[in-house]
């Protein structure tokens, strides 16, 4: 048994193409049409928006920061001479001011003698509460002052001039106190 599927072309006349082509369009037409028909019904029940937006808003803040509070409340001047040969000049170093606000953070402090080269004919010693500190490269070690609560120190800085190393005509300079302050993390 041989089968012989072959079929025949069509004999295509100009009027027969141009129905063709007509089927061929509407086809086409039909198809889009579908295509169209199911992207709007699965981009309407997806839920899918599409748009552009601005938004312009206007956002106040108002904080306040806490406040650091270190005075350094000074003694009178002192003056070394041959004939005053010592000297003690009082300073307090507190976490409040005049108006009484005390410090909102934690602060550490050291403080810091500046002096030039004196040959060793000054001698100085820094005392807190009447107890002596001892000075490492002329500083003392770092010290705290807690936020929220009031605290004042009194330091008393010492000063004996001795003349057998120098005579005080040579020395004819200031001895100064720096105090440091840094606020401690929260």
């Amino acid at each position: 048994m041989n089968l012989n599927f072959i079929r025949k072309p069509k004999k295509l006349a100009l009027k027969n193409l141009k129905q063709e082509q007509k089927k061929h369009r509407n086809k086409n037409r039909e198809i889009l049409i579908i295509c169209m028909i199911l992207i709007m019904a699965i981009t309407f029940f997806s839920g899918v928006s599409v748009g552009k937006a601005i938004y312009n808003s206007n956002i106040k803040n108002n904080t306040q920061i806490a406040k650091p509070v270190l005075e350094v409340e000074k003694g009178s001047e002192i003056i070394i001479t041959e004939d005053n040969k010592k000297g003690e000049y009082t300073f307090i170093v507190k976490n409040y001011n005049q108006a009484e606000e005390i410090s909102q953070v934690d602060l550490t402090y050291y403080i810091e003698i500046l002096e030039s080269d004196l040959n060793n004919s000054i001698q100085y010693q820094l005392y807190k509460d009447n107890e002596p500190l001892e000075l490492k490269e002329n500083r003392t070690e770092k010290m705290t002052f807690h936020k929220d609560l009031k605290e004042e120190q009194q330091y008393t800085l010492k000063v004996t001039y001795d003349n057998s190393k120098n005579t005080i005509e040579d020395i004819m300079q200031d001895i100064q106190i720096k105090v440091h302050s840094e606020q401690l993390k929260i």
